[in-house]
């Protein structure tokens, strides 16, 4: 990938290396369990994964309450080490159902202790419009991973995720409920469930998504979900969705006798080496971040010394923010939803100047 950065004296190439950008690519793939899949253990799909280029797998340990003689995957730590020595991040996902809180959220605490190196917490149609069950459960998931954090089984690095319905106003479903107790969102945003007309506008209805979850509470990022099982959806949708949707981005679910085995052949023909990394841009006295994401996660663009203006503009050129001043420091950008923006700015110092940015998200 190649970057410009110009201005009306110069213009300036970035390359950037692919370990950095691979750095920033967390591609994940899900999985429901796995006997349907027909591997025979672990390490072998974790060996196919990885030849593939998965970079994240989200494996199922629990069903409403703990059950660990059906879910042993919750208690194996022979899982997580065979994705691990592959290098795939391995992150546990239970299925949750309102009420019995406190042992619900028990399987995030045996999952962490087993190595997983993140939990996603999956909540729909038991939850549509019922705020007060949805606060019972993740403030029990949070009391859970404070207790894990005080007895140094994990840090900051353990993430704890919600995943619900990509279309949360018409649930009814209190994301606002759950904000404060998590650190994202995988949005089911099932494009080839949803319908032809969502395929063929597949960028637009994962903007939509950003600005619908905004509206309803979230806070936190929104990372996306396609699936792929009913196999109308073609690599090339995959790759758009992917590449929109952002590093974090993942695939419902690994194909097993649940699917059509067919669609390991869309799988194989999925980017999943795809760059995601921008690297900072310094012009005269500016800096601008390395990776400009327009979603709550970014409030600021902090600029490293003061602009006499500015304007952002989107990819459709029509301008979303300005500002005029000596004294511009930092550029708040909390109500753009994720897309592609260009950034223009003239220095204090250099006020013939006027640089040109182009923003991707």
């Amino acid at each position: 990938m190649r970057v410009t950065f110009a201005t009306a004296f110069l213009v300036t190439i970035f390359t950037f290396s692919s370990v950095h950008a691979q750095q920033c690519n967390k591609l994940g793939a899900w999985l429901w369990y796995l006997e349907i899949t027909k591997f025979e253990n672990y390490t072998k799909l974790a060996d196919s994964l990885s030849r593939l280029g998965v970079k994240r797998v989200y494996v199922k340990v629990a069903d409403g309450r703990l059950d660990s003689v059906k879910w042993g995957t919750v208690v194996d730590n022979s899982i997580p080490a065979a994705f691990a020595e592959k290098g795939i991040e391995a992150w546990a996902w239970s299925y949750n159902y309102p009420g019995n809180t406190a042992n619900q959220a028990k399987a995030m605490y045996h999952a962490a202790k087993s190595g997983y190196k993140g939990y996603v917490v999956d909540v729909e149609k038991q939850f549509d419009g019922n705020r007060n069950a949805l606060n019972a459960l993740f403030s029990a998931f949070h009391g859970v991973r404070l207790g894990l954090k005080e007895t140094n089984i994990i840090d900051d690095s353990f993430k704890l995720y919600c995943t619900t319905w990509g279309n949360p106003r018409t649930h009814n479903f209190y994301l606002d409920a759950i904000d404060p107790y998590i650190d994202g969102y995988l949005s089911q945003t099932y494009v080839e469930n949803w319908g032809i007309n969502h395929l063929n506008q597949i960028e637009t209805c994962i903007d939509r998504c950003n600005l619908e979850y905004k509206e309803m509470g979230a806070t936190k990022p929104v990372h996306h979900i396609v699936s792929t099982e009913k196999g109308n959806i073609t690599p090339e949708q995959v790759n758009r969705f992917l590449r929109h949707a952002g590093e974090e981005s993942s695939i419902w679910p690994i194909p097993g006798t649940n699917t059509s085995l067919r669609l390991w052949d869309t799988w194989k023909a999925v980017d999943w080496h795809m760059d995601f990394y921008l690297p900072s841009f310094t012009y005269d006295n500016y800096i601008a971040p390395s990776f400009f994401y327009p979603n709550p996660a970014r409030d600021l663009i902090v600029l490293n010394d003061a602009a006499t203006d500015y304007k952002i503009v989107d990819s459709h050129g029509y301008e979303v923010i300005s500002g005029k001043g000596n004294s511009i420091e930092s550029i708040d950008v909390t109500q753009l939803i994720s897309g592609f923006y260009i950034l223009s700015i003239t220095s204090v110092k250099e006020e013939e100047k006027s640089g040109k940015l182009v923003i991707v998200k």
